[in-house]
């Protein structure tokens, strides 16, 4: 009784301590993991020691389910894009070229400096060559505009993520030709058959099964499965559950409700215990610790900045190849748990690792002010205004999504406590309509955003744009707006339509053609 009291609470402390740095990171505008991960360190043996690994292993469960989970929504997230896993030729030789360089750079300083095995070397020298797919996107889209050469940065990143998981599946399981050609051959059959049966599978489901929730279960029950299941056969678990959300990602996104129910189960319980953890493995750094830390850091990167100079960035854009995320210490993690590393090494790495992410988010840190639609807040934006108030009849709230899609459902003090979409009512009887309050058919997961988020933070959160309305609430939590993924895309041309405008011969006092069409009108709806 006495170790599950103490595991409660030990779980509890780390949760609020990682989301607690996750906070203090993003506010910085660094990514919210290295928080988390920062917030382990400071808890475990390198700096208070309040918590050691030991700690952790009344809990082991859920930080190994955390490795799982995390991957699998990075599968959904990053890597389900199928415009950017179609490479051009020289993405194809960028890749060979930074991957190759990399690695050679980290393999030689690892001969000098440590003693580690060929084995572990590999795994180590993967790490730090690869590139974490969705911080990448995050960077280049702070930028505020995207041309031809932040696309090519984005098809270099994912094919170097995916190679990389592929040979790092080789070396861990024992290096030779045959378990290379095997985990090819593994990941191209997973990928196919999951694209093709998996969804055929999960819908059948859901049409002759009538218990609550059981396709939300049933993926969970996957997450948690397929990976050891594929590992006792020879295959990482924590790949296998990347690629399972790779191919399950056109089914998830398709059912956002399922899909926002295991990111709040992941990214508010298993992420934030899994990057804490991360940190508390961690031991206080000796000299030559944090020497080997930063020849590791140096070796891996002056490659990527090589290949991003080669590829036309400059300046501090150089550093965009240095992102890293959760993929990177998943693995790293992977490879403390399968015993090829020792703690001193775990650190090292883990200090480059970070080291290398802090390095890339100041890439496109530029500090002078772009005239961009994407740098605006949404505060100083005509937003939408469609909300419905909870108390009217459900009638009345089919008839405003009929013409707007969907809307918010605010209480008496404008705060929002929920949203309808027009899906919600179709199915139901119009006499039905008139009887029931709106309550019945509010969904109460609504998607909130403060006034001051900028609309390039709204398209890097992946998770916002598959939602049907967002609410935009100011400091006291009423709402002063509502957007949609239309009403973005209406913001993001408008630029362009004013550029074109001004290029047209005047033909009128006020300089615009006398056949002008009137601007388009944002209707707002009734509350």
């Amino acid at each position: 009784m006495h170790e599950t009291v103490h595991a409660a609470v030990l779980v509890g402390m780390l949760l609020l301590a990682s989301k607690i740095g996750e906070e203090v990171a993003e506010r910085t505008r660094l990514p919210g993991f290295i928080g988390s991960v920062l917030a382990g360190l400071v808890l475990s043996s390198a700096v208070l020691g309040v918590v050691t690994p030991e700690d952790l292993e009344s809990a082991s469960l859920l930080f190994m389910l955390g490795i799982n989970f995390t991957l699998f929504l990075a599968g959904i997230e990053e890597l389900s894009n199928p415009s950017l896993l179609v490479p051009r030729r020289q993405d194809i030789i960028a890749t060979f070229l930074l991957l190759s360089g990399s690695m050679i750079s980290t393999l030689a300083v690892l001969w000098i400096l440590t003693d580690v095995s060929l084995r572990t070397a590999l795994g180590i020298g993967l790490i730090m060559s690869i590139i974490s797919a969705g911080p990448l996107m995050k960077i280049l889209l702070s930028k505020g505009t995207l041309g031809e050469r932040e696309i090519a940065a984005m098809r270099v990143g994912l094919l170097v993520e995916i190679v990389s998981l592929i040979l790092f599946n080789t070396v861990t399981q024992g290096f030779n030709v045959t378990k290379l050609v095997q985990s090819a051959a593994f990941v191209a059959l997973v990928y196919m058959v999951g694209r093709h049966y998996l969804d055929e599978i999960l819908m059948f489901i859901e049409r002759h099964m009538a218990v609550k929730e059981a396709p939300f279960a049933i993926v969970v029950a996957m997450v948690i499965m397929a990976g050891y299941i594929a590992e006792a056969l020879g295959f990482n678990a924590a790949v296998t559950a990347l690629l399972l959300g790779v191919f399950l990602s056109e089914y998830m996104e398709l059912r956002p409700l399922y899909l926002e129910r295991i990111r709040a189960f992941t990214y508010g319980f298993l992420e934030p215990l899994f990057f804490i953890g991360i940190g508390v493995h961690a031991i206080r750094p000796s000299a030559t610790t944090l020497l080997i830390s930063a020849a590791l850091l140096l070796a891996a990167s002056l490659p990527k900045i090589a290949i991003a100079s080669m590829e036309g960035f400059q300046g501090r854009e150089r550093l965009i190849y240095l992102a890293k995320g959760g993929v990177d210490a998943a693995l790293l993690l992977s490879l403390l748990q399968a015993k090829l590393l020792g703690y001193n090494m775990y650190t090292a790495t883990l200090v480059a690792v970070i080291a290398s992410t802090i390095l890339s988010s100041l890439s496109f840190r530029v500090s002078e002010r772009k005239p961009d639609a994407l740098r605006l807040r949404l505060r100083d934006i005509d937003l939408d205004m469609d909300i419905i108030h909870v108390d009217e009849r459900a009638e009345y709230a089919a008839k405003i999504v009929s013409e707007k899609g969907a809307a918010v459902v605010v209480d008496e003090y404008m705060r929002p406590v929920g949203y309808v979409t027009a899906e919600d009512f179709v199915e139901a009887d119009p006499q039905l309509l008139r009887r029931l309050p709106l309550r019945f058919f509010l969904r109460t997961e609504v998607p909130i955003v403060p006034a001051d988020k900028t609309l390039v933070e709204i398209l890097s959160d992946i998770s916002l744009l598959h939602e049907p309305i967002i609410a935009v609430v100011n400091d006291r939590g009423e709402i002063i707006g509502t957007i949609t993924t239309r009403k973005l895309l209406s913001l993001l041309l408008r630029p362009s339509a004013k550029r074109k405008e001004t290029s047209m011969p005047t033909g009128s006092e006020n300089g615009r053609g006398g056949s002008e069409a009137p601007a388009p009108q944002h209707p707002r709806g009734e509350s």
